[in-house]
This record gives C-alpha cells, structure tokens and sequence, in this order.
C-alpha cells in the first residue's frame, strides 16, 4: 500500500490554521489507522490555558478516550495505539514524543523539525535521541511538506 503523506500532512496544516485562528502556536496533527484519520488535533495552550493541550497529545487524549479501552501498562503490550500513524506539522516535542511511546503510536510522520526552524529554545534536541532513550521502535518520516508547515508556524509566533 503506498502512503500518500502530504494529503495526511494538509490535514495536519489545516488544523495548525485553526490553533493559529485561536491564539495558539499553530501546531496540528491528525491520527491515522487503515488509510483513514480517525482523530485530530491542534495546539491550545493559549486558548485552553493548558501547558499540556499540544496538537499530539489533543488527538492523542481524545481519541483514548473515545476508544474506551483499558490502556496497557508499559512493558505490558504495544500500547493503546499500535497501528497508528501520527502527522504533525512540527517537531513533537519531549513531551509529545513520549506521549506518542506510552500510547503506542507505530509512526510519527513530522513536516518542520526544530533544528529546521532554528529554534534555539529547543537546543540540540531531535525526537530520536529520546526513542533512543526509551528503546521504543517507532518509525520517524521528517519533511513531508516542510515549508508550508514551517509558514504556518511562523506566523503564528508575530
């Protein structure tokens, strides 16, 4: 099967747009499974007043709960979420990323990378020195659409 990236990817941007819309870092990711987005999700810190309610872990919290299934313990099974591909427009964060490992989630599919931004308050760090750490085996694809997401998160910082 042949997975087209960019039109997961353009649905992660236009849920970057409405976190930016609401006064949030335009942040946005969409889950897939099978072909299909089963969850979506954008930043809304700002809007929401939550330092935790970034665009993976929106999608990620919601669709949890939506599923309604025991969540395994780590080390226990493959997680809530195997099979599951995550789109974001920007680098997961540390945060993020390890929400991603406990949750299961198979492939995490990334457009802008920090280090591409030039985000200096994000150091050196690159989400698979944390998988590193973590010994999870979880596929990273980077720069799927990278210029379209790094736009709108760009403008999203004046």
């Amino acid at each position: 099967m042949v997975i087209d990236h960019t039109t997961f990817m353009t649905l992660a941007l236009e849920e970057a747009e409405l976190g930016r819309r609401e006064g949030n870092l335009a942040v946005g990711s969409v889950i897939v499974r099978d072909g299909g987005v089963v969850e979506r999700g954008h930043n809304t810190v700002d809007s929401a007043r939550d330092v935790t309610a970034h665009a993976e872990t929106v999608a990620i919290r919601t669709l949890s709960i939506r599923l309604g299934r025991p969540i395994p313990r780590p080390g226990t099974g493959p997680g809530l979420l195997a099979g599951h591909t995550l789109y974001t427009t920007v680098e997961p964060c540390a945060m993020c990323a390890y929400a991603c490992c406990l949750a299961g989630i198979s492939t995490i599919v990334i457009g802008a990378r920090f280090s591409w931004l030039q985000l200096t308050s994000h150091g050196d760090y690159a989400i698979e020195r944390l998988l590193a750490l973590t010994a999870r085996d979880v596929t990273i694809v980077s720069g799927v659409l990278q210029e379209q997401c790094a736009a709108v998160y760009r403008a999203s910082l004046t």
